[in-house]
């Protein structure tokens, strides 16, 4: 921008300043966009703070940067004309502010000759427009605990997905916005409670929470009865699979069907070529305590990793210790050689001492002696003669007791680094003996759970109860059996992971009927159902107390015993700031204010409870301790936002995604960085440890889904994904990995990193 004249402004719009400028309506829009974003309290360029008039009359390392009545004078005015060798703001700048326009220039330079008054801020209602239908990011991802259901935020819209039958089963709407939107501004951040029962969602100033209701089926009561399979299929099943079939049913499009077979199994198969598609077995009971006995087992995985990692640092440091230990003995011994040697030679000496002040005493008395008192000069030299020697003796005689000295406080140092250094080694063989004893019984748990989970597994394939009637639900996404025992049981077609089950009076059935409401009808001499349409989330509550948010609520969290909701935002360039609510009341019981410098971007609590862990926009993570709100841990690692932060299942490590393409790992024992890990191009964009194991899986600016171990091995990454990926998460087994980013798009892979699904929003 080429500086223009003084004259000139001075000469603008002259008319329309005649009136007296509000500071925040005439002045403070323009100076926020283009100056205050550099010099503010938290990025003070200059030492400069322009937040206010007065800071900006208190001023800088250049002194006052506007002088009331004389804005010609003024800093601000001369840098903004780009005169007296300023240039402001700087070009190039990393903000994006721009040149002031003159008529800007011009309204600064009135509001100052007026005397640069300030005003009072007044709040106005932001008005959000409707989003654009192309406008529809996916920023958050969220799951729940037992890896069943998976809710994503697109543009201001909450869609859930069952991971069982990987399919689209609820759109979360607030009654009071539109075109089934649940909030007006983006959704920022999603978090389930730890029973699934209720979502926190965070956007603009605001917090929902959405309750997990009874499913209401539509309206229809149509039963649709799915034919059997033709006596010819059933020939082919029979002879492929090498199995009795007790009951069989079509889907609705006629391309599977579904068989219950002699040895209890329900299986899928493929109607046109009868290869078998999924074998049906197990109880959501069974499946639970089997995920429950998954857990403990790698939980017990990484607890002996853990263990065997500190004993083999103990070794190391038991190694290092042995080499002092050797020393400190030796010079023990080296010294006890010479000390007598040393402490012999000092008796000569004391005997040449005596030697000499016997001999400066005798030349002394014959002083005293001497005619007149006033001996001659050979008598004098005779005792200058005799002192000399005495001086010699008395130095030489210091110089010995001194070496044995020495040789004795070198041998009282061995020996107290000796007992200082065995002593350390003892209670590294205390600390060696717990860790072998830990590992022990963390292996005797791994063995009882290994076990159980074989006798579950086998349990499953051993069942005695026959399924008698067989159905796809309409859509056939499930399927349902009724068995011999009286219990009706409904599994997700594409996992056969076991998703319902009730029990009744074994009786013989004649059908099993699906609904268009989701329902399986089994009909015999009592009718019983199973199901009832998909699962519902309604809005419990809305927080949006006036001031109560700054800005966007960037994080959502609840505690793991899910009694507590923290939530994390704050303004930009300002504060960061995390706020603590009761999940039941929605009522606000703990608030920090300032807790970051910039905008908190996310939270993580602690496995117990009593820690939080929050990263920010000012490239700081810190540990909060929850009772006190005492600051346990500040970790500066990143040169760019905290974007994502991670507690591992046994609290010893926490994880931390940087926005300059890092993921840094940080040992909470000793408060110390554990491992940078790079290979990312761009934004790690979020991050999550898989179940109870040391697997991080990561969403990235740069189209990959990767996942690293926290000592920064790379175990797999999902690459050349469309577009910048915003959100990741993992089912606690790591059977599934979701993702999410800009293109709208969630993607679904197995654990070996085979896409399973993509949801849209259609």
């Amino acid at each position: 921008m080429k500086p223009l004249p003084l004259i000139a402004l001075l000469c603008t719009s002259t008319a329309t300043l005649a009136a007296d400028l509000d500071y925040y309506r005439d002045v403070y829009p323009f100076l926020k966009a283009n100056c205050i974003s550099c010099h503010n309290k938290t990025t003070t360029k200059a030492d400069l703070n322009m937040e206010t008039p007065e800071l900006m009359i208190k001023g800088g390392e250049s002194g006052p940067s506007i002088i009331p009545g004389n804005g010609a004078e003024s800093l601000l005015v001369t840098a903004s004309l780009h005169t007296k060798d300023m240039e402001m703001p700087p070009p190039n700048n990393k903000s994006g502010a721009v040149n002031l326009i003159p008529e800007q220039i011009a309204t600064l330079k009135e509001w100052i000759d007026q005397g640069a008054k300030s005003s009072v801020m007044v709040e106005r209602a932001i008005v959000l427009q409707a989003f654009s239908a192309s406008i529809d990011p996916i920023y958050s991802v969220a799951m729940t605990k037992d890896g069943r259901y998976v809710a994503c935020g697109r543009s201001n819209h909450i869609y859930v997905y069952d991971m069982a039958t990987r399919q689209f089963v609820a759109q979360i709407s607030d009654p009071s916005e539109k075109n089934g939107a649940a909030h007006r501004a983006l959704v920022q951040s999603l978090a389930f409670s730890p029973d699934g029962t209720r979502l926190a969602s965070g956007s603009f100033r605001e917090v929902k929470l959405w309750k997990l209701a009874p499913a209401q089926p539509v309206a229809s009561t149509v039963k649709v009865s799915a034919a059997p399979a033709s006596t010819d299929l059933i020939k082919k099943i029979t002879a492929a699979g090498k199995v009795v079939v007790l009951s069989s049913a079509m889907s609705a499009d006629g391309k599977q069907v579904v068989t219950g077979c002699d040895d209890g199994s329900v299986r899928v198969w493929d109607a046109t070529t009868a290869k078998p598609v999924i074998e049906l077995r197990g109880s959501v009971a069974a499946t639970k305590k089997m995920a429950e006995l998954d857990w403990t087992i790698a939980a017990q995985t990484l607890e002996q990793a853990f263990q065997k990692n500190e004993i083999t640092r103990i070794e190391a440091q038991d190694k290092a210790l042995d080499v002092l230990l050797g020393k400190a003995k030796e010079a023990i011994v080296a010294m006890n050689k010479v000390l007598p040697e040393k402490q012999k030679a000092v008796i000569p000496t004391t005997e040449a001492k005596t030697a000499a002040q016997k001999s400066v005493d005798e030349v002394a008395a014959k002083i005293k002696t001497a005619p007149g008192g006033k001996p001659d000069a050979a008598l004098e030299k005779q005792l200058k003669d005799a002192q000399d020697k005495l001086i010699t003796a008395n130095m030489t005689e210091v110089s010995a007791l001194a070496a044995v000295s020495a040789a004795q406080s070198n041998v009282k140092d061995a020996e107290d680094d000796v007992k200082r250094i065995s002593d350390s080694k003892a209670a590294n063989a205390k600390t060696v003996a717990a860790a072998n004893a830990a590992i022990a019984a963390s292996k005797t748990l791994q063995d009882k759970a290994t076990a159980d989970l074989a006798a579950a597994k086998l349990a499953t394939t051993k069942t005695t109860a026959k399924p008698t009637a067989a159905s796809f639900s309409a859509d056939a996404t499930r399927v349902a059996s009724m068995f011999d025992d009286g219990t009706l049981r409904v599994w997700g077609a594409a996992t056969g992971t076991p998703i319902e089950e009730s029990t009744g009076n074994a009786a013989a059935i004649t059908t099993i009927t699906s609904a268009p409401d989701g329902t399986f009808v089994a009909t015999k001499a009592v009718t019983q159902s199973v199901g009832g349409g998909s699962p519902r989330w309604v809005l419990e509550r809305k927080i949006d107390q006036k001031g109560l948010f700054a800005d966007r609520v960037n994080a959502v969290r609840f505690s793991p015993d899910g009694k507590t909701l923290a939530t994390g935002g704050g303004e930009l360039s300002r504060s960061g700031d995390i706020i603590f609510f009761d999940a039941a009341t929605g009522k606000a019981t703990q608030t920090w204010k300032e807790k970051h410098a910039d905008t908190v971007l996310c939270l993580d609590y602690s496995p117990d409870g009593k820690r939080l862990a929050s990263g920010g926009a000012d490239k700081i993570a810190r540990v909060t301790d929850i009772a006190t709100g005492k600051q346990l841990n500040l970790f500066e690692g990143h040169t760019h936002h905290v974007m994502g932060v991670a507690f591992r299942s046994d609290g010893r490590v926490l994880a931390t995604a940087g926005a300059e393409g890092t993921v840094v790992t940080w040992d909470m024992i000793i408060g110390e960085r554990k491992r940078k890990i790079e290979g990312w191009t761009k934004e790690v964009t979020s991050l999550q440890f898989i179940g109870a194991t040391n697997q991080i899986v990561t969403s990235a600016g740069d189209n990959r889904i990767r996942i690293v171990t926290d000592d920064g091995t790379e175990v797999r990454a999902m690459a050349n994904l469309p577009d910048y990926m915003q959100a990741a998460v993992s089912a606690p087994n790591g059977s599934a990995i979701i993702g999410g980013g800009e293109d709208s798009m969630l993607r679904v892979w197995d654990g070996a990193g085979k896409e399973l699904a993509v949801f849209g929003t259609k």
